[in-house]
């Protein structure tokens, strides 16, 4: 199956209830990622020369650039389900670029892969590239989440073959993409050292990326998935949450991924036009009994929300 289709499609699912069709199709371009793209390359820009240039405090810039990281994953998570733009080449470009922000020593075609199996295998304990995190307590996660990068090249290299096999499992680009960034990487680090700039260089960018990666995999992987037990392959409406409340607030704080689960049945379409489909296809999608929580994790049954809509 080529990522194209994985990326998708969604797993099938058994209720004889007809899924709803979104109603919505893949723009020319998601402006909106666009925009966030560009503010977040900006508040970089201007985070980076505020230090470069004595003006801008240390505790500043690494909370503008921990925003910055956290920002940038809407393109590349975007750029990953080639619904950032309708030209391939494009997601790809803006995809890559973005990414280096976030882990720059791990290819983003390594990460497209791995999120595409996450897709296809969500809360399956031994193929979820993601269940380190979303498996675990949130205590766990707090020391789990910094070190992301760690733990999905662990789950990646487990895809490689093993000693004496003939073939390899993955393209041989996307490896060589990965061989060549983490040389670079370790060389940029070790030339800052030598030069004595690695305090520049952990206050703009290596301090904020642990801290953006918390974020993302809290946000954006435990809170849409723990404590879900069935699979995507077994239930696609109960693979992953909504979470519902506050909607003003946490749909443009959490990129609209309060959705989680719009985004998981229809992952062919742009984040920002999630929060429309669901209310578009809201009576459909509740007749699945899909997990719903209130935004501070109290589980709804389909009834609860239906009256927390009426009382609002």
């Amino acid at each position: 199956m080529s990522d194209t289709i994985a990326l998708g499609s969604v797993a099938p699912h058994s209720p004889s209830k007809r899924h709803p069709h979104p109603g919505e199709l893949m723009p020319k371009v998601a402006w909106p990622a666009f925009g966030v793209t560009v503010g977040a390359l900006v508040a970089f820009v201007v985070a980076a020369l505020g230090v470069i240039g004595g003006w801008l405090p240390a505790w500043a810039a690494i909370a503008i650039n921990s925003a910055v990281v956290y920002l940038m994953f809407l393109p590349v998570h975007e750029a990953a389900h080639r619904t950032l733009c309708r030209s391939p080449w494009v997601n790809a470009v803006v995809g890559r670029l973005a990414w280096i922000f976030i882990v720059p020593h791990f290819a983003w075609s390594c990460l497209r892969y791995a999120h595409q199996e996450h897709h296809r295998h969500t809360n399956d304990h031994g193929n979820d590239p993601d269940y380190f995190a979303t498996g675990n307590p949130f205590w766990q996660l707090v020391f789990r989440g910094p070190l992301a990068d760690v733990y999905y090249a662990a789950w990646y290299l487990r895809k490689l073959p093993q000693r004496f096999r003939k073939s390899w499992q993955r393209p041989f680009a996307e490896l060589a993409e990965t061989t060549v960034l983490l040389p670079v990487t370790v060389a940029v680090v070790v030339a800052a050292v030598i030069t004595g700039h690695f305090w520049t260089l952990a206050v703009v960018v290596l301090i904020p990326q642990r801290i953006g990666l918390f974020f993302i995999i809290w946000w954006f992987d435990w809170l849409p998935h723990h404590g879900l037990e069935e699979s995507q392959r077994e239930n696609r409406y109960r693979a992953s949450r909504n979470r519902v409340g506050l909607e003003w607030l946490m749909t443009p704080l959490w990129l609209a991924q309060n959705y989680h689960l719009v985004h998981h049945l229809h992952p062919g379409l742009p984040i920002h036009l999630l929060p429309r489909i669901w209310r578009r296809n809201e009576t459909g999608y509740l007749e699945h009994e899909p997990a719903l929580s209130t935004v501070f994790g109290r589980e709804l049954t389909v009834d609860e929300y239906r009256q927390l809509q009426h009382d609002r």
